[in-house]
């Protein structure tokens, strides 16, 4: 039997490896964007001087009511806002055409994620500092309006500090929305401390969603189910091999 120590000591390190993985990539993608920025710098008075106005231009107009011609409705405010910028974003804002409405509802959005996801919107700059569950929520918003580059910095952001304790809950959002980074991420340190897990850690997980993880990290997901009280799981187990049972009467 392998002593206690020893095993903490090879998640330690497996965790270690995943984080220095992870770090790679964000290397990789700064040093990209470091080039794309130079790139825009070199351009600037060349043939691209209308892009870097209109870009000024675009981020200039954030809550303005010069040209605004839409409203986000917020909690406690509205936002001006602009239907070419929308459009130029995403096509999916909830309705099925921006033409010929004259406001957006964002009242179920917390009003402080619904105002910084609007001013990405138009500044593409963003300082993801309010904490992990700020980060979450605007994720999550994100992906609803299916804006994947603010869906990938708020991925980035939450994978520097997802830890044991909090990874179970981020990847049930990160299923929730398709972010594939931060799910596998989450899933990485899911199977490492896998065996640490009580039936509180998963409270929240929906039973399809923790059947699948069931059958993706372990070799007899009625066991695991059985073992951290999930009835609702091992009801699926059993309807999913109710030809195999029905076969033994």
């Amino acid at each position: 039997m392998d002593h206690p120590v020893n095993v903490e000591a090879v998640k330690l390190q497996q965790h270690l490896t995943l984080l220095k993985e992870e770090y790679v990539k964000l290397q990789t993608y700064c040093n990209e964007l470091e080039k794309k920025c130079a790139t825009a710098s070199d351009e600037e008075n060349g043939k691209n001087s209308f892009v870097q106005k209109l870009i000024r231009i675009i981020g200039n107009l954030f809550d303005k009511e010069q040209y605004s011609d839409i409203k986000l409705k917020l909690k406690d405010r509205d936002v001006n806002a602009h239907k070419f910028v929308l459009s130029a974003r995403s096509t999916t804002w909830g309705v099925s055409s921006l033409d010929h409405i004259d406001a957006l509802d964002w009242t179920d959005l917390k009003p402080e994620v619904g105002l910084k996801l609007a001013e990405w919107v138009y500044t593409d700059k963003i300082q993801l500092c309010e904490g992990d569950e700020f980060t979450l929520d605007l994720m999550k918003a994100a992906g609803r309006f299916k804006l994947e580059s603010l869906v990938t910095k708020c991925e980035q952001t939450l994978m520097s500090t997802i830890g044991v304790r909090n990874c179970v809950k981020f990847y049930t959002a990160a299923d929730e929305i398709g972010a594939k980074a931060l799910k596998d991420h989450c899933s990485s340190l899911i199977s490492t401390y896998w065996d640490d897990f009580t039936s509180k850690d998963f409270d929240h997980m929906s039973a399809h969603v923790l059947f699948g993880m069931f059958r993706a990290k372990t070799k007899h997901p009625l066991h695991s189910a059985i073992r951290l009280h999930r009835e609702d799981v091992v009801f699926l187990y059993l309807v999913e091999r109710s030809s195999e049972v029905g076969g033994l009467y």
